[in-house]
């Protein structure tokens, strides 16, 4: 096969094509389809789970099991994150995407003074009597969290890199309470956000919740970052409709994740 029939025609697949929504109807229509997905019980905000640990209602097991599931997604999210790198082919979305990859595997890669952030996730776990050993082995990750886990990755493998962003931008930082009603953003009362629930109910000290100071304050650099590029390079219907379609994988794959922490871990201790 000649060289020059292996190379997509990017002119053809981005630029061409019927003009989609304005950058910002675009993201509203994102945000609605999130909206809908609640409505009509495909998808939780808040999750039971987080609800239960935000009102120290699970049990010290289940919290160590729950650290060392969300550590498999934290350790592997980024390599989603590099695959949309590579199949992106602009560069100045290229190098905005490698700031954010770095934060996340640790700016120290780049001069600055913090490691990776799911390191700060196993320094939280050491804290409640779980081994970085047994944290990095993974042993102890449920089979289905896994396969969750692993189909993120694989669907960015698959499609485009504007759609890896969209999934990325869907389940980054708390982008949506840009874009609910105020009348729909009291969905986030009556439990405690995860780290301080941490400190009061499990005992955590400050010095182990690095994760939620650094990461959480990163995410809202991360979603201003994606955002600023589905706005510029998300501009056709066609990808604006795929883009939609990618954050509403993202949703539900997040769903599920949720949903087997929670049914083995609290509804399975109840049992």
């Amino acid at each position: 096969m000649a060289v020059a029939n292996m190379i997509p025609d990017l002119d053809g697949e981005y630029a061409n094509g019927a003009p989609g929504l304005s950058p910002q109807e675009f993201l509203t229509a994102l945000w609605a389809e999130r909206r809908r997905l609640l409505h009509v019980g495909r998808i939780q905000h808040p999750h039971p789970f987080r609800v239960a640990l935000g009102q120290g209602k699970v049990t010290i097991e289940g919290v160590r099991g729950y650290l060392k599931n969300r550590h498999y997604f934290l350790a592997n999210i980024n390599r989603k994150d590099a695959q949309i790198i590579a199949n992106c082919p602009y560069a100045e979305a290229r190098r905005l995407l490698m700031s954010k990859y770095i934060d996340e595997e640790g700016n120290h890669l780049a001069g600055g003074s913090q490691g990776p952030h799911f390191d700060m996730w196993v320094k939280l776990a050491n804290a409640l009597g779980v081994s970085t050993e047994l944290m990095n082995s993974f042993v102890d990750v449920l089979p289905a969290f896994r396969c969750a886990v692993d189909a993120l990755f694989d669907f960015t493998k698959a499609h485009s890199w504007i759609e890896g962003l969209a999934a990325t931008y869907a389940g980054e930082g708390a982008a949506w309470k840009r874009y609910d009603p105020p009348e729909e953003r009291h969905r986030e009362t009556g439990y405690l956000p995860e780290g301080q629930a941490f400190k009061k109910f499990y005992g955590v000290p400050d010095q182990a919740l690095e994760f939620y100071h650094v990461h959480e304050d990163a995410n809202t650099g991360h979603d201003e970052i994606t955002e600023t590029i589905l706005k510029k390079y998300c501009t056709t219907a066609e990808l604006q409709r795929k883009a939609i379609a990618a954050a509403r994988v993202r949703w539900e794959i997040q769903q599920a994740r949720s949903d087997i922490v929670y049914y083995h871990y609290v509804l399975g201790e109840a049992r």
